[in-house]
């Protein structure tokens, strides 16, 4: 039985969960902290995820000069999580706003395997419906409210046809997702979690030594970069210096500087 008729409105990511309340004050907003476009999704939507827990471990543990983001992260993940399987367990309406990103149609893929069928489901794709995108991709973090207000009444409810494929959808990837996840035609695709190094090696001997951000922000501006995380990258970077390929020196205030060898 429904405890609650509210709609609860979810979204990824805290920027885009702000905007949200920017739009929708009267409703509450739910901030999905993950990112389904990298590593192993078997236990992504269970209660003690443990290997998807020790995929992001190795990733933040990367991240040496900033010591608590594993912690910090680990809070907002868990207080989403809590507030989701209640969500879930009482039936309560979800609307789930996205764009066309592979963590965002992965994110809606793993509610609908995990909704009651009885449970409203609807969504809110803002692909194609507002200006901002990079290199033909669309998310929600992208836009500002003015984009999404005229969106506000648009969501459609998912027929049983849809969510019975996006079930299929997440079953499927939950055994075979190991690496990053990018799309070809539209069609979502794994590569071994190295998907980047050749990149961030070329970019290192082409730009010389220089701050870690811009190196990273380069790759991210490419078009075959979808929408990857820097948090991403810089664990990429780590991993190339630890393979002694490149040298990553400290600084006090932030990322390292990259030096190519």
């Amino acid at each position: 039985m429904t405890a609650s008729s509210q709609v609860l409105q979810v979204v990824q990511g805290g920027n885009a969960a702000d905007l949200l309340r920017q739009v929708l004050p009267a409703e509450e907003v739910l901030a999905f902290e993950e990112d389904f476009s990298h590593g192993p999704l078997a236990d992504a939507d269970t209660m003690d995820p443990q290997l998807r827990m020790a995929w992001w471990n190795r990733i933040w543990w990367a991240h040496s000069w900033w010591p608590d983001i594993d912690q910090q992260f680990q809070l907002a993940w868990w207080q989403c999580r809590k507030r989701l399987f209640r969500a879930l367990s009482e039936q309560q309406p979800l609307c789930v706003w996205l764009g066309n990103t592979v963590h965002d149609q992965l994110m809606l893929a793993m509610l609908a395997a995990n909704a009651h069928p009885d449970q409203p489901l609807a969504v809110l794709d803002v692909a194609g419906q507002v200006a901002s995108s990079h290199h033909g991709v669309y998310a929600v973090a992208m836009c500002d409210a003015a984009e999404l207000q005229p969106l506000a009444t648009t969501a459609r409810t998912l027929h049983t046809a849809e969510r019975v494929q996006l079930i299929a959808m997440w079953r499927h990837w939950q055994q075979h997702a190991k690496g990053w996840r990018g799309q070809v035609d539209g069609q979502l695709h794994d590569y071994p979690a190295d998907h980047f190094d050749a990149g961030l090696l070329a970019l290192s001997r082409q730009q010389g030594e220089q701050p870690a951000a811009p190196l990273v922000g380069m790759l991210m501006g490419q078009p075959t970069a979808e929408l990857v995380s820097d948090s991403y990258l810089f664990w990429r970077l780590a991993t190339l210096a630890e393979a002694g390929l490149l040298l990553l020196k400290p600084q006090p205030d932030g990322p390292p500087l990259v030096s190519p060898l």
